[in-house]
């Protein structure tokens, strides 16, 4: 008789064991509803002009010396407009969807003329392109090497792509950055990944100098890093409105015509 009193007992409290269990997960799923919930939610259309950041481009000038850059065009932002649907639950937004985007003006470009470095200046994509455009923009922790093992080379003088180590050619990890990529570094100029090393893991680019001494110069410092892709020649940058409505402007009625 004992043995049942306890058995319904027990039976008893993991019956309401469960059913508090199941409580609390009701209020749990309940306080945390999904966001992208829109049952019962209002909606409103809401419009927004976005300015687009102007594209970078990179255009090779040979005859430019390496790590030089000039400013060809200032580039200039361009203008789209955004609809959104946008939903809301108890006057809080609960989510916003992207119905349509409509540019009303195309960014111009800010185009820069830069040297690249003769040791790299035939090679791959390099020497098949002259212009490219800034996919990802990177901040890494760059370091220095020689292809010598003084500098921290395997003195075999090739890279682990085969290519001849030197000056242009850099080390990065290929899970980041895939070999063969072309970069713009600044402060170091157009650059080939063409090598790896065992300390070059994640955010890090070993860079190739000459010498030994060049190397040390330079040290270890945080470098931003331009992810290239071969583009198209830019187009001649767009005049300003200015100067297209020069002619048609009202003239000055006390300026003397003589």
């Amino acid at each position: 008789m004992h043995q049942r009193s306890n058995a319904i007992r027990v039976g008893l409290g993991r019956g309401l064991l469960a059913v508090i269990g199941v409580a609390l997960l009701c209020a749990l799923g309940c306080a945390k509803e999904p966001r992208h919930a829109t049952k019962g939610a209002t909606t409103k259309t809401v419009e927004a002009r976005v300015q687009t950041p102007p594209p970078t481009l990179f255009e090779v000038n040979r005859r430019l010396p390496p790590r030089h850059r000039v400013l060809k065009a200032q580039g200039r932002p361009g203008e789209s407009l955004v609809i959104w649907r946008v939903y809301y639950r108890n006057g809080k937004e609960v989510r916003r969807v992207k119905v349509r985007e409509e540019v009303l003006e195309p960014p111009q470009p800010r185009i820069y003329e830069i040297g690249v470095h003769g040791h790299i200046a035939s090679r791959g994509a390099v020497g098949r392109s002259g212009a490219f455009r800034t996919a990802k923009v990177l901040t890494m922790h760059a370091s220095a090497y020689t292809p010598h093992r003084s500098g921290g080379g395997t003195g075999s003088g090739r890279t682990a792509t085969g290519l001849p180590a030197g000056y242009g050619l850099v080390a990065v990890d290929p899970r980041v950055i895939p070999l063969g990529t072309v970069l713009y570094i600044e402060g170091y100029g157009m650059a080939i990944a063409a090598d790896t090393g065992r300390a070059i893991r994640g955010h890090k680019i070993d860079l190739c100098y000459a010498t030994r001494q060049q190397a040390i110069q330079f040290g270890r410092r945080k470098v931003r890093v331009h992810i290239l892709r071969a583009a198209p020649a830019a187009p001649p940058p767009k005049p300003p409105d200015d100067a297209e409505n020069a002619d048609d402007a009202p003239k000055d009625p006390d300026t003397d015509s003589s």
